[in-house]
């Protein structure tokens, strides 16, 4: 049987091959001599070592090489479309990637073997605003993510998404070839019960930056339809080119299937809700270790978890927060995908990740935030204080936020309700935190 392969990259750099084998129907991939002797270099992710374990059996490898690969699909709607488009079945992952792995979230590229990425042909289609809103407007009968036959996107998730390459006169470009995006457009959702959401988007990760949280950088473009316009953290634009930063999701960071982004892996039925072998908060800290400042990290991540409760984001899973990847470990990426899902009354408002041993919002209280602390070895003392602070820290920023020249009437009004909420949430969180230290776990 055949052995079908891509070659790996980063930057003009070898990294690897990726091999899919028709007799077994297993995955491998063998890291290049010249990658691993590099200095500069680092593996892939935490699961793909440079050495394999001895005991690891080569079923077991493919699992996690599966893994790996597949967190850098889109989902949902975004998948089918690059199937119909590509004639691939959605379980392909092999000939997904052959389309789709030129350029996804991080620094990797996929291309056929033999092939160098500098001879790979730069293509350039610029999209003027006028173009995007008749896509916008389109897209029950065209799939926002296909132009010219071709689909553009191959980032991670469920909304509509589109990579771009944003020049300095603010000009937007599909680029392919040698050159790569350098933002994500996002405009808004077709289901009626999520409006708003660019607005919402961008209000809360303004909210998350002024309460001290790195945060990806995002403006409204009004095409006219309102587009959120994000900087993506896995790239750095320089005078003549765009460098590409390798990153994992905690899903890859902990070996984990897209299908376990939520902790209620089977779903939250009375049935199977015993069952969380999704991502955790408690997963999500045992990834500090790999990072290069187990501090810092273990901050960030309790910011993190309490701005998820504070602006009611029941929707922050494992595939919401990433990893940059460096020679030195892991390092946090900025906080990305930040939404209020809980003031939409027709969308589901049971946390993706427990706080402590409880998922309904409005059901926390002092004794799970204690069993937050203890299940991910936080100083409950540490806890406290930093929720004191931002809780501060939001009820100084969210009256200046609310003014900010970026909205539009209509989309005040639902801010309003995300700053009402998040208030609401920081007195009861206020209470709470006099009593976490006095709760008695048994």
């Amino acid at each position: 049987m055949t052995t079908h392969s891509l070659s790996a990259w980063i930057g003009e750099q070898p990294v690897g091959t990726l091999s899919y084998h028709d007799d077994t129907g297993r995955f491998s991939f063998d890291y290049e001599q010249s990658w691993m002797t590099n200095s500069g270099a680092y593996p892939i992710s935490p699961a793909l070592p440079f050495r394999r374990p001895e005991n690891q059996t080569d079923e077991l490898h493919s699992v996690n090489v599966r893994r790996f690969f597949e967190n850098l699909l889109p989902e949902g709607r975004a998948l089918e479309d690059a199937a119909a488009a590509h004639r691939v079945a959605k379980g392909n992952l092999f000939g997904l990637l052959r389309w789709l792995g030129q350029e996804s979230t991080g620094a990797l590229a996929l291309l056929p073997e033999g092939t160098l990425p500098s001879r790979v042909e730069p293509i350039v289609h610029e999209i003027t605003f006028e173009e995007l809103s008749e896509r916008i407007q389109d897209r029950a009968n065209r799939p926002f993510t296909v132009w010219d036959g071709r689909v553009r996107m191959s980032i991670a998730g469920y909304q509509d998404k589109l990579a771009v390459y944003v020049d300095e006169e603010g000009k937007l470009f599909l680029v392919e070839g040698q050159l790569v995006s350098t933002h994500i457009l996002k405009p808004e959702p077709m289901n009626p019960k999520l409006s708003r959401l660019v607005a919402n988007e961008h209000f809360c990760l303004k909210l998350a930056a002024a309460l001290g949280i790195p945060s990806a950088e995002v403006e409204i473009l009004r095409v006219p339809e309102p587009v959120l316009m994000v900087k993506r953290f896995d790239r750095i634009k320089h005078t003549r080119h765009v460098e590409r930063l390798h990153a994992v999701d905690s899903c890859q960071a902990l070996n984990l299937s897209v299908n376990h982004k939520y902790e209620h892996n089977f779903g939250s039925g009375r049935d199977v809700a015993n069952i969380r072998d999704g991502v955790s908060f408690e997963r999500l800290f045992s990834i500090a270790p790999l990072t290069q400042s187990q501090a810092a990290t273990r901050m960030a991540l309790i910011r993190w978890a309490i701005l998820q409760y504070l602006i009611g984001n029941s929707d922050a899973h494992g595939k919401n927060i990433s990893f940059l990847v460096e020679p030195g470990g892991l390092r946090l990426a900025p906080a990305y995908d930040l939404v209020s899902v809980c003031i939409y009354p027709d969308i589901e408002h049971e946390f993706a990740l427990a706080i402590g041993d409880e998922f309904d919002m409005t059901k926390v209280r002092a004794f799970d935030w204690a069993d937050f602390s203890d299940r991910c070895s936080i100083e409950r003392r540490l806890l406290v204080r930093e929720m004191n602070r931002m809780i501060k820290a939001l009820r100084i920023q969210l009256p200046t936020l609310l003014s900010l020249p970026n909205y539009i009437e209509e989309e005040r009004a639902m801010l309003q309700k995300i700053s009402d909420l998040a208030l609401q949430q920081a007195e009861r969180l206020e209470i709470d935190a006099k009593m976490i230290a006095k709760v008695v776990i048994e």
